[in-house]
């Protein structure tokens, strides 16, 4: 029902009413859990009847058949859950585990919500109009460890940056200095070192921030 109906339709809210059963059966007893719908893809926690009227008005996170963020075991096998879903696919090409570092990046910034929000932002934004394969972060987050991978200098990733921005489709939104891809990245760095190796730029931006 996840993928294949939409709010409005009989098995979606036969599927909305199961999850919500079976997230408050899990929640420890507190107040807010993370929210599923296509808004806030478990990166933002709401009460029971937010969520409700969340996914009442948004759909259903699409690649989130498996709610490990509920209670649910990644072993387990869920209702209506393909052998190979969306979720262990993305897990496995994305290589950045990019919503599990905002997962804790958000637990690191409950004094400053707003710089979640700006990292949270840019993990959504589009590259640029239409683009559905990187988002502003995802873009950032790949460049940049190739940078390190590879030992390329600041300049050479400014001047790198500022071809392939002008390369891209116009209203892009990829930086097109390295000081502005540290800017961005220096939040995440809260949180890169837990997903070593999938990226190796944590210390390398702090000790490079002011270069």
């Amino acid at each position: 029902w996840i993928r294949n109906s939409k709010p409005g339709d009989r098995e979606y809210d036969a599927g909305v009413r199961q999850f919500i059963n079976f997230a408050v059966k899990n929640s420890g007893g507190r107040e807010k859990l993370p929210c599923p719908c296509h808004k806030c893809h478990n990166l933002l926690h709401k009460r029971v009847d937010e969520i409700l009227n969340h996914l009442t008005k948004f759909a259903f996170d699409n690649t989130y058949t498996c709610w490990i963020w509920h209670g649910e075991k990644m072993d387990e096998t869920h209702v209506g859950k393909p052998k190979n879903s969306l979720f262990e696919e993305e897990n496995v090409v994305e290589g950045d585990n990019l919503e599990d570092m905002l997962h804790v990046a958000q637990d690191k910034f409950n004094d400053d919500p707003s710089k979640f929000e700006r990292l949270l932002s840019d993990s959504e934004k589009p590259l640029y109009p239409g683009c559905k394969k990187y988002s502003r972060l995802k873009a950032i987050l790949k460049l940049y460890n190739l940078k390190a991978a590879n030992g390329l200098s600041d300049k050479g990733f400014g001047d790198f940056l500022e071809l392939f921005k002008d390369m891209l489709p116009e209203e892009n939104v990829l930086p097109k200095r390295t000081y502005e891809a540290k800017k961005t990245l220096s939040t995440m760095g809260l949180v890169m070192r837990k997903f070593m190796p999938a990226l190796m730029i944590v210390c390398y931006i702090g000790k490079n921030m002011n270069h």
